[in-house]
């Protein structure tokens, strides 16, 4: 009797009085603050002064709390700022690429958290459109179009995730990472020429140092890739 006096009590507790928006805020600090690896419910909980069970109230597990975070990370990115008036596409969406790279590595482990994620948030759906009506104006077909957005915030979200893992174990434990890549370029230079004879010949520039450089490349060679795309949709 008493048993189920409690069982009764038990489920009649009133929903916590907390807010999906400060679950949220909370997985962001918390993320921002200590990392994706740290991010658990119970962490999560201790951070909103709550029990763990009580976070089930709005999230059922992890996964659906990544969901969350992954829109919530681009609240506050602007890629309205670079809209253009010109007609110059290119520079539009390259500015557009670069504010967004810039703006994910200010935000600890976005690229872990965005990579895969079908996003279709209000944050993520406010930025498809802006870079979707900048492809749109350029003379882009529908598919295209589609196509275009998944190829360059796929690229921008990929190379993030790249640049801000570490390069080794040793660089995880604490090495300089330069003097890694400084110890990589050794190595490249010292393999046979007649069995390793294009990485010889590029090795240095494969360990170089400059990531924007390497970004960039890609970037600009991918927006070369939708010039000349448009231009022969355009002869034919």
């Amino acid at each position: 009797m008493g048993a189920q006096r409690a069982a009764n009590t038990t489920r009649r507790q009133p929903r916590p009085a907390i807010t999906l928006e400060a679950v949220t805020d909370a997985a962001l600090r918390t993320l921002q603050r200590d990392g994706l690896d740290a991010l658990s419910m119970r962490r999560l909980a201790d951070e909103l002064s709550i029990q763990a069970p009580s976070l089930y109230w709005y999230v059922r597990n992890k996964d659906e709390l990544l969901d969350l975070l992954a829109d919530a990370l681009l609240a506050e990115l602007r890629l309205d700022a670079h809209v253009r008036t010109d007609g110059d596409w290119r520079t539009e969406l390259r500015d557009m690429m670069l504010e967004y790279r810039a703006y994910l590595l200010s935000k600890r482990d976005s690229g872990r958290v965005l990579a895969g994620r079908l996003q279709l948030g209000p944050h993520f759906l406010r930025h498809a459109e802006v870079i979707l009506g900048a492809v749109r104006r350029a003379g882009f077909d529908d598919q295209d179009t589609a196509d275009s957005l998944y190829s360059l915030t796929q690229y921008v979200q990929g190379f993030v995730l790249h640049e801000t893992s570490p390069l080794s174990a040793d660089v995880a434990r604490g090495a300089d990472p330069k003097k890694f890549l400084e110890e990589a370029r050794e190595r490249l230079a010292g393999l046979s020429p007649e069995e390793y004879p294009n990485v010889v010949a590029v090795g240095a520039r494969l360990a170089r140092p400059d990531i924007e450089a390497r970004f960039t490349y890609g970037l600009d060679r991918l927006l070369d890739g939708l010039r000349s795309r448009l231009e022969s949709r355009d002869r034919d």
